[in-house]
Formats: C-alpha cells, structure tokens, sequence
C-alpha cells in the first residue's frame, strides 16, 4: 500500500465563482483558459475564459438557466487552474481526487486525458446531456445521513429519484425529476430537516441520464486514454484507478452512478492522509472536517497566485424555509421590518457571499465563521458593518453580542430578535 499525506480535492459543481481567476493570470493558468476557449471553438460555442478572469461574469444560477454548456466547461478549467497553482503552493500531490465532474479534471491533471482531451470530454458530456436528458430534473441537499435520505427517496417512490452522493456524515444530495425533488424537499422540511436546491443543471447521478451516458460513451470514443502520471482516487469507483481501468466507461457510467465522496475521504484518511487541498472554491475542505479528525484543510488554493481563505462547508438552509437560491442582491431592510429567521439567513448567506466571493449555495447557516469560512476578527467587523447596514440595526449592532456569534445561524437569530424588539 503506498504511503499517502497530501490529497488534493477536483471540485465539480459549485466550483465555478464569477471570476474566481480575475488579476494577473500566471502562464499556466493562461495556458488552461486558451486551451478550453480553443476546444470550446471546435463545438461552435464561445470561449470561457472571461467567466473565470471577470468579476463581473454571470452567475452559476444564471449559467444554468441560460448556458449549461459554458459553466461546464468553466467548472473543468476553473479546477484544472486550480490544480495547477495549488501544486505551485504545496508539492506535488500523493492523491488526486475529482468531485462528481471534477474526475474528469481529476483524470486530466493525473496524465490520463490531455488538457485539450479533457476539455473535449466535457463538451462531448454537455451536448449528451442537452439532448438525452428526457425532463426537467435538479438535485437537493439534505442534512441528513445516506441511509435516511434513501428511506425519503423511497418514500416519493419515482424511480427517476435516487440518492447521488454521499458528502459527509449529515450531508447526503438527491437527484431525479424536478417535481420528486420538489417533493423531498417539503418532506425534509416537515421533517425539520435543512434542505438546498442546488444550483445544478441536470439531475446528475440518477437514472434519469442513462441515454445521455449512453451517448456520452459512444462520442468519445476516439479520445485517447494516456498513461496516470499521478495516482487517483475515484469516488464513483470506490477504489483508485489505473491505466487498465476503462476510464472513458467509467465517466460515462458516471452520470448514473452514485458518488461516495465521504468513503474515498475517509478511507484516504485510513491510508494515512492528513493533509486535503481543495483546488477551488466549492466546499470540499468543509465535507473533509465533517467526515475525518485530524486533518490540515487550510492550504485551499482559489485564485491566480494568492491563497485564499478556507473555503465554507456545504448547503444548508434552514428547515421548512425556501430552498431556492436568492440571485439578486437583498435590499436593506427596516428596523421595523421583521423576517423570520429563515428568511435573515437567506439575506445573510448572500450577503456574505456576495462579499467573500464564495457561490451563496455553499454559504451554510452552521458554519463556523473563522474555522470554516476564513473570517478573522478584523474581517468579521467588516461584515458585521454590512450586515448593520443591510438590516438598520443602528446602535444595537454595537452590543457586543453581534460580533461574539460563531454561525450564521446564530447571527440570523439575534438579528430577528432585535428586529422584533425594536417594533
């Protein structure tokens, strides 16, 4: 058994953020952007680049509605890059791990598909989806553990409907057709249960894609499959690959297959891993803390040459509250304007990512603000200013109560207690 220290995590979804490789673009990043802005050209879509380097690039939620194709591509380069600077910060990886669609940047990084491959497998995977996903599909995220997100799953009874990965001990997602989901989604809030509706495309890891894997198999046939260069993990797998693992079939079977992230985490955490980079902004080093003791998950690497702060854990809006994703910004609120607490969170999870830069679905009301976001003191009066601003809290916010509170979850209970005071 090979000895194992450093993993390095592939986001998937969620891995793209607006700009996320805005400033100075060192040259093998550019050397990624050109690449997929190259490949993009030879399936008559336009480039992707500016969604990574522009501040001022469409949303994830606006990219599903409007150009499925284009965030898919982003997310590939968006950890690709990734992957590359986070090698430039901390060596040369043991492990590498690809998250859902990040195996493919996963397999690309570790030597087994080219940069230009890799990109070709995404599109070749988008235009499968475009046109053999039969209905309208999503996915939800339920703050529960696998095994009781497939009783809700079994109680819908659609078969369209199945549990799609695993993250962490309380944060399974499920994904099938728009209205099963739907249905999960209220069961979990009867049940008390946190759920999101993420910000997904299509129902990945269902049943509902298998003509779209079939597809997806049959056109990328001709893409050459190269010897691993670097060892991978798959969490669809269950196990590492190596070069006599159909690799191309196992991307295809991907669609329809669920992924075990918490297992491969926890078993690399076995072999004696105690250091997960995450290449990107999407999550992942919050589902580690949450699945295994003992690890280092602060060397996240995000943008073009700096490090950024740890990135947040996983989706989490509060029980029976809605679960969709606000796009635009919050007004300000009154004093004299009171929200429940469901709905102050939602105001302070876009809040807060509107200004850290995180994609609001991965802003959760139970992470604690310094460990899991990065926010130090200095940082947490900032927002805590924000958030006075936003809500009129005025003199009250000095109380020294607001910026003592560890969770979003907490803060939007002393904000709506406040607001229901000063009526």
């Amino acid at each position: 058994m090979m000895a194992v220290e450093t993993v390095f995590l592939l986001p998937g979804q969620g891995g793209y953020t607006p700009g996320i490789l805005a400033g100075d673009v060192p040259p093998d990043v550019r050397e990624v952007l050109d690449t997929a802005d190259r490949v993009a050209a030879e399936f008559g879509r336009d480039g992707i680049s500016g969604l990574l380097t522009r501040t001022d690039a469409p949303s994830a939620a606006d990219l599903v509605r409007t150009d499925s194709f284009a965030l898919q591509l982003a997310v590939f380069a968006a950890a690709v890059a990734g992957y590359r600077i986070a090698e430039r910060q901390h060596g040369t990886p043991d492990v590498v791990v690809g998250h859902s669609m990040g195996e493919i940047a996963a397999l690309t990084v570790a030597g087994a598909f080219d940069p230009a491959d890799g990109a070709r497998l995404v599109c070749h995977r988008s235009e499968a989806l475009l046109a053999h996903c039969p209905s309208p599909g999503g996915m939800v995220a339920l703050e529960l553990p696998a095994a009781r997100a497939a009783h809700l799953v079994g109680a819908v009874g659609d078969r369209g409907l199945a549990v799609a990965v695993s993250n962490a001990p309380r944060q399974t997602v499920v994904s099938g057709p728009d209205e099963a989901v739907g249905t999960v989604a209220r069961l979990a809030g009867a049940m008390g249960v946190q759920a999101t509706r993420l910000n997904a495309p299509f129902p990945f890891h269902s049943p509902m894609l298998s003509l779209a894997a079939r597809a997806f198999g049959e056109a990328v046939v001709g893409v050459a499959q190269r010897p691993l260069r670097r060892a991978v993990y798959s969490p669809v797998a269950g196990g590492h690959v190596g070069d006599d693992t159909d690799l191309k079939a196992l991307l295809a079977r991907q669609l329809t297959t669920p992924v075990h992230f918490m297992a491969a985490v926890r078993e690399l955490h076995a072999d004696g891993a105690r250091r997960f980079v995450e290449c990107g902004r999407a999550g992942l080093s919050g589902l580690v803390r949450r699945s295994v003791p003992d690890v280092d998950t602060t060397g996240t690497a995000a943008t073009g040459g700096t490090q950024s702060a740890p990135a947040p854990a996983v989706p989490t809006p509060t029980p029976a509250e809605p679960t969709t994703v606000l796009d635009a910004p919050p007004a300000v609120v009154s004093a004299g304007s009171v929200r429940s607490v469901g709905e102050v969170l939602e105001e302070l999870r876009e809040l807060y990512a509107s200004t850290l830069g995180y994609p609001v679905e991965v802003i959760t009301g139970d992470a604690d603000l310094e460990a899991d976001l990065g926010i130090d003191s200095l940082k947490r009066a900032e927002m805590l200013g924000k958030v006075t601003a936003h809500f009129g809290l005025g003199e009250s916010a000095e109380d020294g109560r607001f910026i003592a509170q560890s969770t979003l979850a907490d803060l939007a209970s002393l904000v709506t207690a406040v607001q229901a005071s000063a009526r």
